[in-house]
Formats: C-alpha cells, sequence, structure tokens
C-alpha cells in the first residue's frame, strides 16, 4: 500500500503574521524559519492523527483483495476522482463512476464496487488498485478545527524555542490532548 501526495496546501493552518504575534516575533529575519518550523508542525500533526488538514489530491495503491469495499485514507474525504485496476502487465482499467460508491457517513470513508459487480469484470488478472481522491477539512485555514491548529501552534512554539538543542524536550502534553479527539482508532 503506498499513498501518494500529489500536490502541497495551497495555504497552512496557521499563517505567518499569526504565527509571529503568536510567538511574540518582531522584524523579518526569522519569517523563512517560522515558515519552515509551520510547515514541519503542519505534516507531523497530519501524522499524528492520519487526516488531511487543508485539501489536496492523493493517489492511493493497495493490491486488489477478495472484498469489494476498501477504506481510504486521509479522512475526511471529499470526492473520488478516479478509481482504476492495474494489471501485471501495466493494462489499467478505468471503474465507470456509476459502478462504484463512496460511502462518507464512516470515518475514514469506504468505497465499495455496487451491488453485482467484481473486480474481475473489468479485468481478469488485476494486481493493484489506484484511487485518485481529494481529502482535507477544507481550502481555508478556519475549515481546520481549531485544536488542530492550536496543536499546530503548540508545536510552533516548541520547535522554534528549543531550536538549538539536541535531542529538544519532550513534546508539550496538551498537544496529545489537543488531538486525541481526531486520531483514528483500529479495533
Amino acid at each position: 500500500m503506498s499513498l501518494i501526495d500529489l500536490s502541497t496546501p495551497v495555504v497552512e493552518p496557521i499563517d505567518l503574521a499569526y504565527a509571529k504575534t503568536f510567538l511574540r516575533v518582531d522584524g523579518t529575519e526569522e519569517d523563512t524559519l517560522i515558515e519552515t518550523l509551520i510547515k514541519t508542525a503542519r505534516h507531523k500533526v497530519e501524522n499524528m492523527i492520519g487526516r488531511t488538514l487543508i485539501s489536496r489530491n492523493f493517489i492511493y495503491r493497495c493490491p486488489v483483495t477478495i472484498s469489494r469495499c476498501i477504506v481510504l485514507p486521509r479522512p475526511p474525504l471529499l470526492s473520488v476522482t478516479r478509481l482504476t485496476l492495474i494489471a501485471e502487465n501495466d493494462q489499467a482499467v478505468d471503474i465507470p463512476n456509476t459502478d462504484f460508491s463512496v460511502t462518507l457517513r464512516g470515518d475514514p470513508a469506504q468505497l465499495s464496487l455496487k451491488s453485482g459487480k467484481n473486480w474481475t469484470d473489468y479485468i481478469a488478472e488485476f494486481m493493484t488498485l489506484e484511487v485518485e481522491f481529494t481529502a482535507g477539512y477544507g481550502v481555508t485555514p478556519e475549515d481546520v478545527p481549531l485544536p488542530i491548529r492550536q496543536a499546530i501552534l503548540l508545536l510552533l512554539a516548541h520547535s522554534y524555542e528549543y531550536r538549538e538543542m539536541s535531542p529538544s524536550p519532550a513534546m508539550p502534553i496538551m498537544v496529545d490532548a489537543l488531538l486525541a479527539p481526531y486520531r483514528s482508532v483500529r479495533i
């Protein structure tokens, strides 16, 4: 299984001006550092909770199973652009949108073939399933839930304060508390 991030977020969940106010930084000498720390904190939070914050496109590749249902990573799912079966000889067959459905009720979302359809209806010797999709809370920082943005600010402040220490002290405990409701629990 692999997940390919096709684009970087158009904006970050925290903008530079707000971050500088939070950090109590004047001047522009450290703008590049702060912007880098914002991106790093966003990336770390996305990996900690397994979610996409600012909407962007992904490709998810996985082996095809007997099940007609696939759980898509990096919720919240916004849309599925393409569903493709790829054979061992690299032959690819796109599955029409009318032949599968997406269930957004669950978190993460599920994609499944419609009743009466099977993977073998499209290609006999398939190997890989490729799904192109869009996920994220939205395209603006305000679309990202406030507790997640607060966790990013705390990570940013921690990284900024201890930027010259190696190793840095443990991550603030409040970050885990703010992110706990957004983590997926696997049973």
